[in-house]
């Protein structure tokens, strides 16, 4: 057996042995096990995620003009709040491009703002640690500017920040419950193994907050309609404003309103798994070794954000949120090739990662929240 292979059998004997304990767990127990395991789970394991040899790809590797713009943002940002100490939070931080983008740019371009600035990076994995420790080793960083810190069911392992929360793909991670509409009444679905292997039961929902989420967004699910909810969204999000005394949060990542979601996912719900670059819905196959992830329904991390004191800022496409931020004139002004032309442009065309991610923007204790990024496209001379 190959080490992959057992890895993959631990992960799945682990996950069996716990269903085994219960009779059935919710599929967001199942989800957190095979994407967290401490040792075999999906987000804490060696393997490449990201890129050519990885199973998807994400901005920041696409072309560093996108970790530029976020500084440009960043700046911006610092200005409004006075200018004083400020500190950027990067959850998930992968192999590290994105802070490596950030910094090179922010200490090339604003040397007053690097002065009064502190990255942190929120990793569980070792293994991306270590590669983000190696990345930013190779533009020599000052050791104060950046810190590596954790994110648990306790919360952040930092003190409270004046700053900005970031985060890249990170949501649409988060372990998700599965919901369906049976006989005009709300079912979970559950997971359970026999010997034939894994299978799902439809049974009562294991918390009344589903019933709330639904009646509040006045979402009325039509007979065998699944819909994801991500609980652990909202939990996020509390600990989040617990730890902003005051600044922003720029949530990225492909999803769109609750409106939108069930507009174009009529019945089968929006959950896949992503391998090699290709998408699947074998939830129970891969253990460890493919993504799971789900759509972000943003009403529901601007609702939940209101609660917790996280105003809305702006809410659009990542098209119209890059090209407001200078991606065209980035792209005009800078020699590159017809590939790596076409590689930007993927970044804000309709048909690329333009249109399906979009960008919420929060704040908290923030007076004067107007940003470049979120105005009028049709203030945008090109």
């Amino acid at each position: 057996m190959t080490v992959k292979n057992c890895k993959t059998q631990l992960l799945r004997d682990f996950i069996i042995e716990n269903i085994n304990k219960k009779g059935k767990i919710t599929f967001a127990e199942f989800m957190r096990m095979a994407l967290y395991h401490p040792k075999y789970g999906y987000y804490n394991s060696n393997k490449e995620r990201i890129g050519k040899y990885g199973d998807y790809y994400t901005s920041p590797i696409v072309h560093r003009i996108f970790g530029e713009l976020l500084a440009k943002q960043l700046e911006e940002m610092w200005r409004i709040m006075g200018e004083e100490s400020f500190s950027v939070v990067e959850m998930g931080a992968g192999s590290g491009w994105l802070c490596y983008d950030i910094i090179h740019y922010i200490r090339k371009e604003y040397p007053r703002f690097y002065d009064n600035f502190h990255y942190i990076i929120v990793e569980t994995n070792p293994y991306a640690k270590k590669k983000q420790r190696l990345l930013l080793d190779s533009i020599d960083i000052d050791d104060d500017k950046v810190s590596w810190h954790t994110y648990s069911e306790d919360g952040f392992s930092f003190d409270m920040i004046h700053g900005c929360f970031l985060s890249n793909e990170f949501v649409d991670a988060l372990p998700v419950h599965r919901l369906k509409a049976k006989n005009k009444v709300l079912k979970e679905m559950y997971v359970s193994y026999n010997n034939s292997g894994f299978f799902e039961i439809e049974d009562d929902v294991s918390t009344h907050e589903f019933k709330e989420y639904l009646g509040t967004l006045r979402i009325y699910l039509k007979e065998d309609q699944e819909c994801e909810i991500n609980l652990d969204a909202a939990k996020w999000l509390g600990y989040v404003s617990d730890k902003l005394h005051k600044g922003f949060v720029i949530t990225i990542d492909y999803g769109d309103t609750i409106d939108g979601i069930f507009r174009e996912n009529d019945t089968e719900g929006t959950l896949r798994c992503y391998y090699k670059h290709t998408v699947n819905k074998d939830y129970y196959e891969r253990l460890g070794e493919q993504d799971i992830t789900a759509h972000v329904d943003f009403t529901y991390l601007m609702n939940v954000g209101k609660s917790v004191g996280l105003n809305v800022t702006g809410f659009i496409k990542q098209s119209h949120y890059l090209i407001a931020l200078g991606i065209l004139e980035k792209l005009n002004n800078t020699n590159t090739d017809i590939e790596t032309t076409l590689k930007v442009k993927n970044l804000f065309h309709p048909e690329g990662m333009g249109e399906i991610f979009k960008v919420l923007i929060q704040h908290k204790n923030i007076e004067n929240h107007q940003l470049t990024s979120l105005r009028s496209i049709h203030s945008i001379t090109m």
